[in-house]
């Protein structure tokens, strides 16, 4: 089957799925959202652990991703891309008591000012290959701006009462592999599924060399309310990139970076939810 014709069924399906994620207050439970794998995945999350795939070699990712989710169809359509190359990570946590105590609606806005706090990015971890696989800060400045590419036009996190349905804001973070850089950040928000893509606006450099193009670089977090507890998808595809960047007397491993920052990221959120 060619390329264009599995995008073409993998979206079919995906919209057949769409409602289980679209109606209002109903939450599937994780073993629904994942009919396309066996039951020893499943037991791997219960159990804390986060699955992973990519799509280098021809890898396969989709089958990570919560079935009929947002998430799910930006990995289907991931794997048919040619000249760029993915990296997905898929992780699940048990309501904290606080949270089985809140309703539908409570624990959506709760996700939602979670995700939108970007300033409490500043100093979250990542496990550092180059350091000895010890623990490193991953940004050191994270913050919120009113103008893309404008340091000085920092502000505050929001704080959301009511649930939106979209949400649209730019920000501003420094990391150590890559220096400072500006991103664009859309939230979409729809039943029980909240889904944050981030688009780099600046050239993603190292030692002055560009890594990643501007816009080459498209993160995603896809959050689900489920029966159990949350499912949450992260995704990274770089366009027109190659997984490795040589310079003279160093190789930058972009899948390895970029999935350190997945799972930094996901970490930080299952954090947040800990501490709400």
């Amino acid at each position: 089957m060619k390329k264009k014709s599995v995008v073409l069924f993998v979206l079919l399906v995906f919209l057949f799925c769409l409602p289980v994620f679209a109606e209002e207050g109903k939450t599937a439970s994780v073993k629904e959202l994942f009919p396309q794998v066996g039951s020893e995945y499943l037991d791997l999350l219960f159990e804390g652990y986060s699955l992973s795939s990519s799509t280098i070699d021809g890898g396969v990712i989709s089958h990570l991703a919560p079935f009929g989710s947002v998430a799910y169809k930006k990995a289907a359509e991931a794997e048919a891309e040619e000249n760029s190359f993915s990296m997905i990570g898929t992780a699940f946590y048990a309501y904290p008591e606080k949270w089985q105590e809140m309703n539908y609606e409570e624990k959506r806005l709760a996700i939602v000012n979670i995700l939108t706090a970007i300033s409490t990015q500043k100093g979250i971890e990542y496990i550092s290959r180059t350091a000895g696989n010890k623990p490193k800060t991953l940004f050191s400045e994270s913050y919120l701006v009113s103008e893309p590419e404008n340091k000085k036009s920092k502000i505050e996190d929001p704080v959301y009462t009511e649930v939106p349905g979209s949400i649209s804001l730019f920000s501003y973070q420094k990391d150590n592999r890559f220096g400072g850089n500006f991103y664009s950040l859309d939230y979409t928000i729809n039943g029980n599924e909240v889904f944050l893509r981030i688009n780099n606006i600046t050239a993603m450099k190292f030692m002055g060399v560009t890594c990643v193009k501007p816009e080459g670089l498209y993160l995603y977090m896809d959050v689900i309310l489920c029966g159990e507890g949350l499912l949450v998808c992260s995704m990274a595809t770089v366009y027109d990139q190659k997984p490795t960047v040589s310079l003279v007397f160093y190789t930058v491993d972009l899948e390895s970076s970029f999935t350190r920052r997945l799972n930094a990221l996901k970490d930080w959120f299952f954090a947040s939810v800990e501490n709400t």
